[in-house]
C-alpha cells in the first residue's frame, strides 16, 4: 500500500534542496545539472540506436565510411577553417562559466602533398551528428545527436572548444585525422579583411534593409564594414536563409584565399605577416611557420574547387529548447562520393 505521508516528506525534501540549489548557485546550476544528466543518459547507453551498434577498431589509415572501412590517400593532409559566432560566453576565465559560441563556418581545407592540389569541403553547420561533449577538464565522455555547429559550446575555453569542434569534425569524416585548425570569431572579419586590403565579390543578394552600399548585381571591393555585413548578415537579406549566409561565406572565402594566394606569390613571406597581424583575435594550433609553409605548398598547386554534401533541410528541435532550428542529414550516396573525390578511398577487405 502506498504510504502517503512518506511520498509528501520526499516531495518535500526535493523542493528543500532545489530551493537551496537555486539560492546558492542560480538557476544555470540547474540546468547544468540536467544538461549532465541527459549527457550520463546518453553516455550509458539508453539509446535503444547505440545498443544495437558494434564498436569497429580502426588502424591508422583507416576510415569508417557508412558502416565500412576504407584506406584513405597517405599524402593528404587536412586543415579546418572555423568561423564562430557571439552567442556564448567566450571571454568568461572561470572554465565553470564559460560556454562557446556556435560554428557558424566550417571549412575544410584538403591539400595532396603529391601535387600541391587542394579542395575545400564545406561543412553545413546544421548537419546532425553524435557531438563529441567535452568537459571543462578536456575529457569527453558523452556525446548528444545535435547539430554539429553546437560543438563548440563544450569545453572550458576557446582552445578547448575549437578542439572539440575539430574532434567533432574528424568523427563526422569518419575518423579522418585534422592537422591544422585556425579559427576567427565574426567580430574578427573586419580585421582580417583589413589585413588582406579589401576583398572583392559580386553582390548576389538584397542587402538593402542591411547596407544599402552592398548594390546587387555590382562587383566591389569589400571595406572593412561591408565584409562583416556581407559575411555575418542572415536574417534581412536575400532569402533569410543559412544556405544563402552559407553560399556568401563561401563566395567570400574563396576571394579571400585567391587574394590571399596572389599577395603570398607577390611575397612569399606575406602569411607569416598576416598571422601576426590576427594572433591577437584568432584560435589556432598552427605557428606561424606552418601557416606560411601550408600556404607556400597550396600556391604551387592548383585549386580542384569547393565541394560539399548533399542531403535534406528540415525543421527541427534537437537542440531542446522549445525553437525549431535547421537540421541537415547527409546523404549516405553523396557522403561516400564526396569522401572517395577527396580522400582516394580503398576498401579494405575482410
Amino acid at each position: 500500500m502506498i504510504d502517503r505521508k512518506k511520498i509528501k516528506l520526499l516531495l518535500f525534501l526535493t523542493a528543500v534542496v532545489l530551493g537551496l540549489i537555486f539560492a546558492f548557485f542560480g538557476i544555470s546550476a540547474v540546468e547544468r545539472l540536467f544538461e549532465e544528466r541527459s549527457a550520463l543518459a546518453y553516455e550509458e547507453g539508453e539509446d535503444d540506436e547505440d545498443d544495437e551498434e558494434e564498436e569497429i577498431e580502426l588502424s591508422e589509415g583507416e576510415l569508417l565510411i557508412n558502416d565500412k572501412v576504407y584506406r584513405y590517400n597517405a599524402a593528404v593532409r587536412n586543415y579546418l577553417v572555423i568561423g564562430t559566432d557571439v552567442s556564448g560566453n567566450h571571454e568568461a576565465e572561470n572554465p565553470d562559466e564559460y560556454q562557446g559560441n556556435m560554428a557558424d563556418v566550417l571549412l575544410l581545407v584538403v591539400l595532396n602533398r603529391s601535387d600541391n592540389n587542394y579542395s575545400v569541403l564545406e561543412i553545413d553547420r546544421n548537419t546532425v551528428m553524435k557531438v563529441p561533449m567535452m568537459n571543462v577538464d578536456g575529457t569527453v565522455n558523452a556525446r548528444s545527436i545535435m547539430q554539429i555547429c553546437t560543438a563548440h559550446w563544450y569545453g572550458g575555453n576557446p582552445q578547448m572548444s575549437s578542439e572539440n569542434t575539430v574532434n567533432a569534425v574528424s568523427e563526422l569524416l569518419g575518423g579522418m585525422p585534422i592537422d591544422g585548425y585556425y579559427e576567427l570569431n565574426m567580430d574578427a572579419i573586419e580585421q582580417l579583411n583589413h589585413a588582406i586590403g579589401g576583398v572583392t565579390v559580386t553582390v548576389e543578394d538584397d542587402f538593402s534593409e542591411v547596407d544599402p552600399t552592398l548594390v546587387k548585381g555590382q562587383e566591389i571591393t569589400l571595406n572593412d564594414s561591408q565584409a562583416y555585413n556581407y559575411v555575418h548578415e542572415r536574417m534581412n537579406v536575400g532569402d533569410g536563409s543559412n544556405e544563402g549566409r552559407m553560399a556568401r561565406q563561401e563566395t567570400y572565402i574563396k576571394a579571400f584565399l585567391n587574394r590571399l594566394m596572389e599577395r603570398t606569390e607577390e611575397n612569399p613571406s606575406f602569411p607569416n605577416e598576416i598571422y601576426t597581424k590576427m594572433k591577437e583575435v584568432a584560435v589556432t594550433n598552427m605557428t606561424g611557420n606552418d601557416f606560411s609553409r601550408v600556404l607556400n605548398r597550396v600556391n604551387r598547386g592548383e585549386n580542384q574547387g569547393t565541394i560539399t554534401f548533399e542531403g535534406e533541410h528540415k525543421l527541427g528541435q534537437l537542440i531542446n529548447d522549445d525553437t525549431d532550428h535547421q537540421e541537415f542529414y547527409i546523404d549516405d550516396t553523396s557522403y561516400y562520393q564526396v569522401m572517395d573525390k577527396l580522400f582516394d578511398l580503398e576498401s579494405v577487405e575482410e
